[in-house]
């Protein structure tokens, strides 16, 4: 039976680490493979998930020895139990690819829920009197009463005074409190908070978000956009911690570097300063003595954590001052503990009493657990030093050492009695006192509830044993239907093969997707090219616009028929709508200059690509067109086609994106997307006339709008946009 050590956090059901994943792979090959069962239940569960024919399509890569009818699982029929049995779980039983999806997606979300039993451990265990003792440093003494016991405070004398000298530097007159403005409602919490701090009367050029206000913006959007509310402020760019913990800064033009590596390093009188929650202890920035910081307040903030914050002006009391931002919640917490009414105003001295109500608020809530963490130590202790003496532990002795973790309905939601005795469960093991001394401590503290449910709700968090998922179908808003209309350009091409300059009969096949939110941060007129790919005007329009912005994403026409000129030296291609195609059939079957070809995009490799129009054509003509493997993985990427034909293809794809199809070669600068940004000869793109990344907007493309938002990373097009490289290797069948 395994263990983990606790109260660390617990595996959550979605755990699927890649070292575990490979071991347990190892062992399904050691004993013979997953059985019959294990695979049904596999299957089952893979006939319920969103991708399933891309799913099963890599079990198949890893089987090929299985039949080709089962190839596609629409072949396989699991009522048939023999033939499952017999005909394809051998093939599939030590599968790799089936084996990490057994794995990952049924074992552990069901068996790391909880254990039977578990072996815990804490940070008495680290605290504990050991030869080479454990040390460690804070800021203030707050935390004292909830060190295990074998840790010693150096309360030395020349530092007693700091604790108190803190305080007096904040309740200086320098220093003031600002209520944040409620009102405009249409602001979230990060923008009415900025707009308090620069409309301060006096300069504030620092933001020490303790109080964790701002949860709906990163780091860097926080620092573009406060110096977009600072307007004309000499302040020229904003120090703050990027997503890897480094400290960087951004400038007015939105450039983003490293503080150490750029100019600000030595000029931070002309920066601004913005550290979130996580930051605002451990930091040293040396400021100008006459920076002031706003400090937020939030639920829960204890002294320690405010003071902490607060220092990180290293003058403070001494030039450098803050002024507490108190939101309104925070504010009735403030008059409910100071006994003021809600008319009056806070003071320094109110946000003080207040945080320090929070810290002995926030001990009497730890007590309760830290009495039990130390009983279990002194039990453990107890059983290990007997094991020493006696040289070798007893399997009784180990299993004292084992707590029950897995718990009825009964245990874990009945009402608790009102019992508030300390809870002690192995007494005669206490040699070293330990109890003793932990009672003489909680007993300093009144009403401490050891029955209540604070002790065991650490565990209902980490448990988390109902994954429920709930599909929730969004539908397109209603929308009037847009009439439909067969331009006389459109049939000047189905009858002559020739484009009308300037018409409005059509346009570039990817212009037509500029109102989509996916060309919200890309140009899709980039995609141009060499114009060869349109798209008819009856096609893109689809439902009548009433308003603007307009955004088409739940109504954008699937590519289903396509008219190509013949007889041109370069070849063209017009998207048409079901209507336009109904209409001209009867004049493309005897039409020499273009045909009509039926197309699908390729989404499910059980199927063959449609790509070069050959299979179902309209026209004169015996022949099908000859389409240009440029054109057509044009069209490929317009329609959101997932697979690729060839590694040809593949490499046509990333040259006409601007996208690297190798490791970045000698001389060139490539982005972690794959765009180039500069190649050997300072080309951005590569030649391709394309500026900037497009692997965001085919992103959208192919999930959001093409896929109606399903998985596509395991398709060619997903590991592309997913910034990985493919090898020929990929496209063997």
């Amino acid at each position: 039976m395994p263990y983990r050590a606790k109260d660390s956090p617990a595996p959550r059901a979605e755990f699927s680490h890649p070292h575990v994943v490979m071991v347990l792979t190892h062992l399904c090959y050691y004993y013979g493979g997953l059985g019959d069962d294990e695979l049904f239940t596999a299957f089952d569960h893979l006939a319920q998930s969103d991708r399933s024919h891309l799913e099963y399509h890599a079990w198949t890569k890893d089987a090929p020895g299985l039949s080709a009818a089962f190839m596609s699982l629409e072949g396989v029929n699991l009522r048939d139990r023999r033939q499952c049995q017999v005909e394809i779980f051998p093939h599939l039983r030590t599968a790799k690819s089936v084996v990490d999806y057994f794995v990952s997606r049924i074992v552990f979300p069901k068996e790391m829920k909880e254990f039977p039993h578990k072996l815990a451990a804490s940070g008495w265990d680290l605290g504990k009197v050991k030869d080479h003792p454990t040390t460690g440093f804070s800021g203030t003494n707050d935390s004292r009463e909830v060190l295990p016991l074998d840790v010693e405070y150096l309360d030395l004398g020349s530092q007693k005074f700091t604790n108190a000298l803190v305080l007096c530097h904040l309740l200086g007159p320098e220093n003031a409190v600002a209520p944040i403005d409620c009102r405009g409602q249409d602001l979230s919490d990060a923008e009415r908070l900025l707009q308090m701090v620069v409309g301060l009367e006096r300069p504030t050029q620092v933001i020490l978000d303790v109080g964790a206000q701002i949860l709906e913006l990163g780091n860097l959007d926080v620092a573009r956009r406060w110096l977009e509310i600072q307007g004309g402020s000499h302040m020229q760019a904003v120090v703050f911690f990027d997503d890897n913990d480094e400290m960087a800064v951004v400038d007015r033009k939105g450039h983003a570097e490293a503080l150490q590596t750029s100019p600000y390093a030595a000029q931070l009188d002309v920066c601004l300063v913005y550290l979130d929650e996580a930051h605002t202890r451990g930091t040293d920035l040396k400021l100008p003595t006459y920076y002031r910081a706003a400090v937020t307040l939030g639920a829960g903030l204890t002294k320690d954590r405010l003071v902490q914050a607060c220092m990180r002006l290293r003058k403070l009391g001494l030039g450098q001052s803050v002024v507490f931002c108190v939101p309104s919640e925070i504010s009735i917490k403030i008059f409910e503990c100071t006994g003021k009414s809600v008319n009056a105003d806070i003071d320094v001295s109110d946000v003080l009493f207040w945080a320090i109500s929070e810290t002995f608020t926030d001990i009497r809530r730890s007590i309760p657990l830290w009495a039990m963490q130390g009983s279990r130590f002194a039990h453990q202790r107890g059983t290990w030093s007997a094991t020493s003496s006696a040289g070798d532990m007893s399997r009784t002795q180990a299993q004292s050492l084992l707590e029950d973790e897995a718990q009825s309905i009964q245990q874990r939601y009945s009402p608790r009695r009102g019992d508030a005795t300390l809870p002690w469960k192995y007494p005669e093991t206490d040699s070293h006192g330990y109890l003793h001394r932990i009672a003489k401590r909680c007993r300093e503290f009144e009403d401490l509830r050891f029955d209540s449910s604070v002790l065991s709700e650490e565990q209902e968090r980490e448990l988390a044993p109902e994954i429920e998922e709930e599909r929730q179908v969004q539908h397109a808003a209603p929308a009037e239907p847009a009439p439909h209309r067969l331009h006389k350009d459109v049939i000047r091409f189905a009858s002559l093969g020739v484009f009308v300059p300037g018409s409005d009969a059509y346009m570039p096949a990817f212009c037509a997707l500029s109102n989509t939110s996916a060309a919200a941060s890309f140009d899709p007129a980039q995609l141009v090219g060499r114009k060869q790919l349109f798209a008819s005007a009856d096609f893109v329009r689809t439902v009548t616009q009433k308003s603007l912005p307009f955004v088409s994403d739940q109504y954008q026409r699937s590519v289903q028929w396509v008219l190509t000129n013949r007889g041109k030296a370069e070849i063209s291609m017009l998207i048409i709508s079901p209507f336009e195609a109904q209409e001209l059939m009867p004049q493309l079957s005897i039409s020499t200059k273009a045909s009509l070809s039926l197309y699908k995009p390729l989404t499910n490799l059980r199927y063959r690509s449609l790509d070069r129009l050959d299979f179902f054509t309209i026209s004169a003509q015996s022949t099908s067109p000859q389409v240009p493997r440029s054109l057509a993985v044009q069209l490929s990427l317009f329609t959101g086609q997932l697979y690729l034909t060839s590694f040809e293809d593949f490499q046509e794809t990333c040259h006409f994106l601007g996208l690297a199809e190798e490791e970045t070669p000698v001389g060139w600068n490539v982005a972690a997307d794959g765009f180039v940004l500069r190649d050997d000869q300072g080309r951005v793109g590569a030649g391709s006339g394309i500026t900037s990344s497009p692997v965001q907007f085919l992103k959208e493309l192919m999930t959001k709008i093409r896929q109606n938002g399903e998985d596509i990373g395991k398709s060619h097009m997903g590991n592309l946009v997913n910034g990985k490289l493919l090898c020929r290797s990929d496209f063997t069948v």
